[in-house]
């Protein structure tokens, strides 16, 4: 998964959500429908308007009374009975323009969908609207509509006419009436209840033609993505420190030293540049003494989360020990974009629409805690197949320089993941293992530090 695939559908949540209020910011006339639902009635040019594409296409059902008409005209016609034809084909012709009109009502209708927020914390409120526009110049008597609810959030307000818990998902319906060039809004509020992705709808819309004749059905294409972001929890201070080692510690030789860092002397050996030699020191001790130089750091900060419960495949999944290692990851986020450090994230897992896991460069603000807890909110458990921390260990082996801080979280260790994290430690990256239940274990390299993840405390 690339950044860029993330901030697109966030530029694209964004210019749907600014069109959605573009149309709300239009002038109108507010008046008010017999379901008690507040309607909006526009003014302007209304056919040009009317947004193609705004709702699925129009699906009509099977219309018996037509039939029924066309029998009784012929039959009045063979028999001799001409008026009963004459009534028939009146009642017939009439029928085919109520059919009509709702056919153009439905054609033209447009349904949408927008949510107050499209990112939420754990029980935080969501306002979602379902608006129906109707931009003909004759009225829609009894609209029904149906919504779907995911199981990610429960139904807060207002209680609709029609409720109904269905698996991992409830359904709602209501009906109103609208007006010409009226548009009508159904207001619901959510409250998150679980982590992760939840998809809005689709919603569908169903009325008769004014005679009660026909039925016509319509459902939305869009379909509005909430996500919930893990849950947050404390991190008591001084477990996590930024602190800079210091001293002569030996980097690789592509890391070149600080020269505006001089952390120390030490006895001048062949080799050493003469530049490096300390003019006051020297002159103090009698002998050579040249600068010590702390290598060039980095506040980075790289998280890395394997997302398993199990070392072995088809093992199934713990939920809760799921979402407390998603948590645990999340609360290290926050806290060291909070304190704006530098963060990268690579999720090693089953994220939507990318299978493979999710690798975000390092950055700070807010658009990066936007991007951080959108990946972990969106990644799912993996209990099917093998993963492994090896390909992402071995890049941050080519990425980190000294100084970095290197987090990784895991619901268990493998002794192979021991020689990438030793080669991290001897070129002076820190690294911090959290492990998440009883099996977490701990790596065989020295340095590094271990704090143990319990529901909602970290360690020492």
């Amino acid at each position: 998964m690339d950044v860029n695939d993330i901030r697109g559908e966030e530029r694209h949540a964004a210019h749907r959500t600014r069109a959605h209020q573009a149309v709300a910011a239009r002038p109108c006339l507010v008046a008010e429908g017999r379901s008690g639902a507040p309607t909006e009635c526009w003014r302007g040019d209304v056919a040009s308007r009317a947004v193609p594409g705004g709702a699925g296409p129009v699906i009509p059902h099977r219309r018996s009374s037509v039939e029924v008409f066309i029998l009784v005209a012929v039959a009045g016609l063979v028999l001799g009975l001409p008026l009963l034809s004459a009534a028939a084909a009146f009642l017939l012709i009439l029928g085919l323009a109520a059919d009509g009109m709702a056919r153009r009502s439905h054609a033209v209708v447009q349904v949408t969908h927008r949510l107050s927020r499209t990112g939420v914390a754990i029980d935080d409120d969501v306002e979602v609207w379902l608006t129906v526009e109707n931009p003909a110049p004759w009225p829609l008597p009894t609209v029904h509509f149906e919504d779907v609810v995911p199981d990610g959030a429960d139904v807060a307000a207002p209680v609709p006419r029609g409720y109904q818990r269905v698996f991992r998902e409830t359904r709602v319906w209501d009906a109103f009436h609208i007006g010409p060039h009226e548009r009508v809004r159904h207001h619901l509020r959510l409250t998150a209840r679980l982590r992760g992705r939840w998809v809005i709808g689709p919603a569908r819309v169903w009325s008769r033609d004014p005679l009660g004749w026909s039925l016509f059905e319509r459902q939305t294409e869009d379909q509005p993505v909430l996500t919930v972001y893990p849950r947050l929890y404390r991190v008591p201070p001084g477990i996590l420190t930024t602190t800079h080692p210091e001293g002569d510690r030996r980097g690789p030789p592509w890391h070149p030293p600080d020269p505006l860092r001089v952390v120390g002397v030490r006895p001048y050996e062949p080799g050493d540049p003469v530049r490096l030699i300390h003019p006051y020191a020297t002159a103090r001790t009698g002998t050579l003494q040249v600068k010590r130089l702390e290598p060039e750091g980095s506040d980075q900060v790289e998280l890395l989360v394997l997302a398993s419960t199990t070392r072995h495949p088809g093992q199934g999944t713990a939920p809760d020990l799921f979402e407390a290692l998603v948590s645990a990851a999340a609360s290290v986020a926050h806290l060291y974009i909070r304190r704006g450090t530098s963060v990268g994230c690579a999720v090693v897992g089953a994220v939507h629409r990318w299978p493979q896991g999710v690798a975000l460069p390092p950055g700070r603000g807010a658009d990066q805690w936007a991007r951080v807890m959108t990946a972990l909110a969106w990644v799912t458990p993996s209990g099917d197949r093998t993963l492994d921390l090896l390909p992402s260990l071995g890049g941050l082996v080519r990425r980190l320089r000294p100084g970095a801080h290197l987090v990784y979280a895991a619901c268990f260790h493998r002794a192979e993941w021991d020689v990438p994290l030793r080669i991290l430690a001897q070129r002076g990256v820190r690294i911090t293992y959290i492990p998440v239940g009883p099996y977490g274990g701990a790596p065989a390299v020295a340095g590094v530090q271990v704090r143990p993840w319990t529901p909602g405390v970290l360690k020492r």
